[in-house]
């Protein structure tokens, strides 16, 4: 997708008008807004449910971006009245209308603009809780700074729900966030409604239905044909970068030369915020392949075609357990990460841990073979973070939202 977005003088402007239109205004309780990732992205548990939504025969899913060409194609998918500028005037009047305003970061996915009080305001967040951030500080007990809380409580504040999808993760959450547990709807994630499609028909367990070869080329045509692929999917530092491949005997022409062995490619998936130069790694070989957003914007797509999950502290391989996949860790910073975990390491670590290279493809082996003896861990740390697993989520979201915004006289002018 396009990076271009509205100039920031006209989202600043766009702001203070928001502000001044904040008074009376009729209230349109059907009109359901979403958008993701500061306004620029369209991926995750909101798309999932707009273009669901888009489907209902009452309620109105508008897609609000500041990236004129993503409106584009959303019109061109959905229709004219399925997506708008955000800061335009149109996105201005509809969101001030808007019944429910569904988020997926707090209220800077709405950059500068002012949220109707009246509405809905339903934060879907974009991963699990599987590191410390916001009130649960790094390494610390202690409350954040003045400055700091007073940012916090502006992008999550006007929250009226936030989705869960079990007790463990209300609770992380809610002490996270600062939000009461009471705010919490434990509807499920609807972008893992998706990952976790099972097709009985495919023999496979870990509910996959590729021919792998036929869908791996979809996604990189250039590429090898293989019947394997690997997921690389660290978190993201801000201090200091991500070390992919961490180790003190790394080898890369050894790495790929197993992965020729094993007719895999292997997808590095960097963090949005960071990115990752892919020109070193498809020198040495085609089966190193991009997996980033650039490519591939919503990683839900790529699950369902994924053998094995490589990751550190990233909320991804516990996502992947929904499809049983197994997982190699390389908690290379484990006593330094700068955001620490919630929870001990080994208390969410369903998998082999690796800190040598030799210890990563000896693990690579196991898991490819479903030999590496974590069956029994994965079930676990799976249930500790979903409840159900029926794939039912956007129903039940959809639902809340019916009950709510449906009820004669619920909403007046305001």
């Amino acid at each position: 997708m396009a990076s271009h977005k509205t100039a920031y003088p006209i989202q600043w402007a766009a702001g203070l008008l928001s502000c001044v239109l904040s008074g009376k205004s009729e209230i349109d309780p059907c009109s359901i807004i979403l958008t993701s990732f500061h306004g620029d992205g369209y991926r995750g548990n909101t798309r999932i449910l707009f273009e669901k939504l888009c489907e209902h025969p009452v309620l109105k899913p508008v897609w609000l971006s500041r990236n004129p060409m993503l409106v584009r194609d959303i019109r061109e998918s959905f229709g004219d009245d399925r997506a708008m500028l955000m800061h335009s005037l149109a996105g201005i009047r509809t969101l001030r209308r808007a019944g429910a305003v569904f988020l997926t970061h707090g209220t800077s996915d709405y950059p500068f603009l002012r949220l109707p009080r009246h509405a809905l305001i339903i934060q879907t967040y974009h991963g699990l809780p599987t590191k410390r951030g916001e009130y649960l500080r790094p390494h610390s007990e202690k409350k954040p700074t003045f400055l700091h809380r007073k940012i916090l409580e502006y992008r999550f504040r006007p929250i009226t729900h936030f989705l869960s999808s079990s007790p463990l993760v209300t609770e992380l959450f809610s002490s996270r966030f600062n939000i009461p547990p009471e705010l919490f709807l434990e509807t499920g994630y609807p972008a893992y409604d998706a990952a976790s499609r099972h097709d009985a028909a495919s023999g496979n367990s870990t509910g996959k239905t590729h021919p792998p070869s036929r869908t791996l080329t979809r996604f990189w045509p250039d590429a090898p044909e293989a019947q394997k692929l690997i997921l690389y999917a660290p978190t993201f530092r801000r201090v200091k970068r991500t070390r992919w491949f961490p180790f003190d005997d790394r080898d890369l022409e050894a790495i790929a030369g197993w992965l020729d062995e094993h007719d895999a490619l292997m997808a590095l998936r960097a963090h949005p915020n960071e990115g990752l130069d892919m020109r070193p790694y498809r020198r040495i070989s085609p089966r190193f392949v991009p997996g980033g957003q650039e490519t591939i914007e919503d990683v839900f797509e790529l699950l369902p075609v994924t053998d094995v999950i490589m990751s550190d502290y990233s909320s991804i391989y516990i996502e992947g357990l929904l499809l049983d996949i197994p997982v190699v860790l390389l908690p290379y910073d484990l006593d330094t990460y700068e955001r620490g975990l919630p929870l001990p390491y080994e208390q969410i670590a369903p998998g082999p841990s690796a800190f040598t290279q030799k210890d990563l493809l000896d693990a690579l082996e196991k898991t490819l073979n479903r030999t590496d003896g974590y069956q029994e861990e994965r079930a676990r740390v799976r249930d500790l973070y979903f409840s159900s697993h029926d794939r039912s989520a956007t129903e039940r979201v959809i639902r809340f939202l019916e009950e709510q915004l449906l009820e004669p006289g619920r909403h007046t002018v305001s």
